[in-house]
């Protein structure tokens, strides 16, 4: 399998009532893997010692047939200062039935940008990932371009200027958004809690790691884990629920709490032998 970042969907969204007739884009995402930093090792693993699964057994999280659109209302706040166009990502951590029990704000150029569309996302229906058919736990990220209504014609001289510049350099600036482990004031995440998954004596006894990845939040709570490289579904399931219990010292930067995506190697304990 390709190692890639993950490609985060742009959605123009219909958001005001002059606009209620007009066809609502599907959502469409690549979200085979949840988020790889360009990277050639991991805790002294090399990439190429895992094995990951291939895109055609993969149905990745999506949002349910029977739920497949959003429509988000256009921040009335971002009339009112004369912002056009906006943009925020959200992450949902699924269950293997396809129930979210996270959300997760995770990128946005304006804070109500980002709430809108986090309050949407909690009304949504989701169908689960699935790797050969097996359904298992994972996140769903996406990302939203918001679009002003129709009629929203006076911009600020200044917000337009934003706007061009903006356009030169690749989109709207963001005002939050997670950061790479590097560039905390540590160097790195500090870990208080480590939970490790136990491998049941039928898969052996040899070690057994998953690579996996996930963000910590700004009071150090691990959020949206995810195991990108193959597993049965029963080991996969026992990674995730350990990586839940997972927790580090609230990270910062410049002394400031940040939001922070990680990866890590995941090793098995081999389950004990029963006393004779």
């Amino acid at each position: 399998m390709s190692l890639r970042l993950l490609t985060l969907l742009a959605v123009s969204l219909v958001i005001a009532s002059a606009r209620a007739a007009d066809p609502v884009p599907a959502a469409e995402t690549d979200n085979d893997t949840l988020q790889l930093p360009d990277m050639k090792s991991v805790g002294g693993f090399a990439l190429k010692d895992f094995v990951f699964p291939e895109k055609s057994a993969i149905m990745p999280p999506a949002f349910s047939a029977n739920d497949p659109f959003i429509k988000v209302q256009f921040p009335g706040r971002a009339v009112y200062d004369g912002v056009a166009t906006g943009r925020a990502t959200v992450g949902v951590m699924l269950d293997q039935a396809g129930k979210p029990v996270d959300f997760l704000l995770i990128s946005y150029t304006k804070d109500y940008f980002g709430q809108a569309l986090l309050e949407e996302t909690r009304h949504r229906e989701f169908t689960a990932k699935t790797v050969d058919h097996a359904a298992i736990p994972a996140a769903f990220v996406f990302t939203y371009l918001f679009e002003p209504p129709t009629g929203m014609t006076s911009i600020s001289n200044f917000e337009a200027g934003s706007r061009r510049s903006e356009t030169v350099q690749g989109g709207p600036k963001l005002a939050y958004e997670a950061h790479r482990e590097m560039d905390l004031d540590a160097g790195q995440l500090e870990l208080k809690q480590l939970a490790v998954p136990v491998l049941p004596s039928r898969y052996g006894t040899q070690p057994v790691r998953a690579l996996v990845s996930f963000y910590v939040d700004e009071q150090g709570r691990v959020r949206l884990p995810n195991v990108e490289s193959a597993l049965v579904p029963e080991l996969l399931v026992g990674a995730v629920r350990a990586l839940q219990q997972w927790s580090f010292k609230p990270p910062t930067i410049k002394g400031q709490p940040v939001l922070v995506h990680a990866v890590r190697v995941l090793t098995f304990r081999p389950e004990a032998a029963p006393a004779k």
